[in-house]
């Protein structure tokens, strides 16, 4: 899916509160006026559906501190991990001449922000103002993560890049993660061989040296770093000299030989450590479909959540009249996210895809369900952990089939498939999250 669909499709979906009602008039069944008030009461006021709505309305450009000397491959890095010759926009002043803020932009979209550190250990050691500067630039940027960025095979000056670190971590907050970078893998002998997937063992064996040499570093100076990540940026472009082209022109280079090495994992790092509302809009920037699933798995851990609830309600009354409904809206929102148009027809397309499995065997499950909700009326609380792990591994099983059908278009028999083994995943799950509420 193109970036500008998602994003309109993301745009729609926070204002999905809004408009509940014609949401559950697109469901293939008809629901009660008493089960279609509980389903909006119950969506309206789960937290974790608020949060994720907000995190997506609120979606931005990630804000990154980037330290490093000149030619240690800051630039290279950054197009790597987007896979595109960025154009960098002119400075913008942060509170203070001494610190800038560079935009990384893709034509109009800005994709994120880079706060210039040009000159760091000079504002550390000019005197208590210039320190001072420093300190309120970075509290107004705010930034999502800190990358200190080496040359893998340049062992001199570490020791005074890393003292830099150290001086700017107190002015971070404690849940931005600080990643050592090491640029240059490929260059680690032997420094012919580029190819990342032909590595010889002796390159991999030197490059993870060169990692624990770092590492021990870190830990002799007493460094906040969270993790330290070799890379490779090398990236072979369809013109000779790139830098000397429009934007326009800039756009439409395409990659000849791709050479980076752990970009993914650089990236996977970023994305599960930031916020997420600046982590959704760097896995749209950079991989589109990682971004779409990651979406999903939040779909449908807040909607297995939200079936655990009905199903702790004391009073034995038609859980069907709203689990199957909300499983429904769930199987809706992620149909919704691929791109399919939601309808009537394609939640009935999708229901028949999960054969016996999902019309009859998983309508058992709901009965039996049902079953243990009476055993409260004998002695209240007995059927309620039966009920919920059931509410809670059925709807997970659901949302994991609807991914596999909407986002992975696997077969009808995969999916089947799909649905059997995520039950069991799906009571892991609800054990879990039950021992993290208590």
């Amino acid at each position: 899916m193109e970036r500008p669909k998602i994003d309109e499709r993301l745009d729609r979906l926070v204002n999905i509160r809004s408009s509940l009602d014609q949401v559950i008039d697109t469901l293939p069944m008809k629901v009660p006026k008493q089960a279609r008030t509980h389903i909006k009461d119950i969506l309206l006021k789960n937290d974790e559906l608020n949060q994720l709505l907000e995190d997506l309305k609120e979606r931005r450009p990630p804000r990154l501190i980037v330290v490093g000397k000149t030619g240690v491959g800051k630039s290279s890095l950054i197009n790597a991990m987007f896979g595109r010759y960025l154009a960098k926009t002119s400075a913008v002043e942060i509170g203070t001449h001494a610190v800038s803020s560079y935009q990384y932009r893709d034509n109009d979209r800005v994709l994120f922000d880079v706060i210039d550190t040009r000159g760091l250990n000079e504002s550390f050691s000019a005197g208590e103002s210039a320190e001072k500067s420093l300190l309120e630039a970075v509290q107004q940027f705010e930034p999502d993560a800190v990358l200190l960025v080496m040359n893998a095979t340049d062992r001199a000056g570490m020791d005074e890049e890393l003292a830099q670190i150290k001086k700017l971590t107190p002015y971070v907050s404690e849940h931005v993660p600080v990643i050592c970078v090491l640029t240059h893998a490929d260059h680690v002998e032997p420094a012919r061989m580029k190819e990342p997937h032909h590595y010889p063992e002796v390159k991999e064996t030197r490059i993870k040296e060169k990692k624990q040499q770092v590492l021990r570093l870190i830990d002799q100076l007493d460094i906040t770093i969270q993790t330290v990540i070799p890379v490779s940026s090398y990236i072979e472009w369809s013109h000779e000299a790139p830098e000397f082209l429009s934007e326009q022109e800039r756009s439409e280079l395409s990659i000849t030989f791709d050479g980076r090495f752990q970009i993914d994992t650089l990236l996977d790092y970023l994305e599960s450590n930031m916020a997420f509302q600046s982590a959704i809009h760097l896995m749209l920037s950079t991989r589109i479909d990682r971004a779409v699933k990651q979406l999903t798995q939040k779909i449908i851990k807040v909607f297995s959540g939200a079936a655990s609830t009905v199903a702790l309600t004391p009073i034995p009354v038609s859980d069907m009249s709203v689990l199957v409904p909300l499983q429904l809206l769930m199987v809706s929102f992620i149909g919704y996210v691929s791109g399919r148009m939601v309808d009537k027809k394609m939640l009935r397309d999708f229901l028949v895809s999960l054969g016996g499995v999902g019309s009859l065997g998983y309508s058992f499950k709901l009965i039996a369900q049902q079953g243990s909700k009476f055993l409260n009326v004998v002695l209240p609380g007995s059927g309620s952990v039966i009920s919920s792990t059931i509410a809670y591994s059925g709807t997970y099983a659901m949302g994991k089939a609807a991914e596999a059908y909407f986002i992975d278009h696997v077969s009808k028999k995969t999916v089947q498939t799909i649905l059997k083994q995520a039950e069991q995943e799906g009571k892991e799950e609800a054990k879990k999250d039950k021992k993290a509420a208590e």
